[in-house]
């Protein structure tokens, strides 16, 4: 008896890892649990969540950066909003884990606001100017610069991208959207 369960504990925990998408910037069908379009910016959005940790990936098209942030609710703008930000530099993806100080202009690195990148994995592709990105982080990182996922529970969801691949030029009003009651 005290052998089979053990053997059910090892292969609902191996089940549960093959669920988890593999991190290598291209999408495959089935790949994760659910996605969303956002017909606006078009956008989509895959994820999955598996265990404590959220696999997110966006499609979309740009010629500069691209990227989406966290906000538990609408408050000043984007201030408080945590915000991950993708771009390539000499063909190699750079993901930066970002926190939004103020309420308008960049964000901040979140090493220089006392936290620290929380990105787990990620990988992209660049072609044209269609961006595929993939990345991992934990739904709960206990840092204040990161705000936590819980599976259901309602949020805000910024996207946004820029005409360049430097991470300082901000997006123009029209390329950011906002996803008002999102829920992973």
């Amino acid at each position: 008896m005290k052998r089979s369960m053990v053997w059910l504990l090892v292969l609902a925990f191996g089940a549960a890892l093959a669920q988890a998408p593999k991190i290598d910037g291209k999408i495959t069908s089935g790949e994760y649990a659910k996605n969303y379009k956002h017909e606006k910016s078009g956008i989509t959005l895959y994820w999955s969540v598996v265990g404590d940790t959220l696999y997110l990936a966006l499609e979309g098209e740009s010629k500069g950066w691209i990227g989406i942030g966290f906000l538990p609710e609408k408050t000043d703008k984007k201030k408080g909003a945590d915000q991950y930000l993708f771009y390539m530099d000499g063909g190699k993806l750079v993901a930066l884990d970002m926190y939004q100080v103020k309420r308008t202009g960049s964000p901040s690195p979140d090493e220089k606001e006392g936290g620290k990148n929380s990105i787990l994995a990620a990988a992209a592709t660049y072609e044209g100017t269609k961006w595929t990105v993939e990345f991992s982080r934990k739904l709960k990182t206990g840092e204040a610069t990161d705000v936590e996922i819980v599976p259901g529970r309602k949020l805000l969801v910024l996207l946004a991208h820029s005409e360049k691949m430097d991470p300082k030029e901000e997006h123009k009003k029209t390329e950011r959207w906002y996803l008002e009651d999102f829920a992973f």
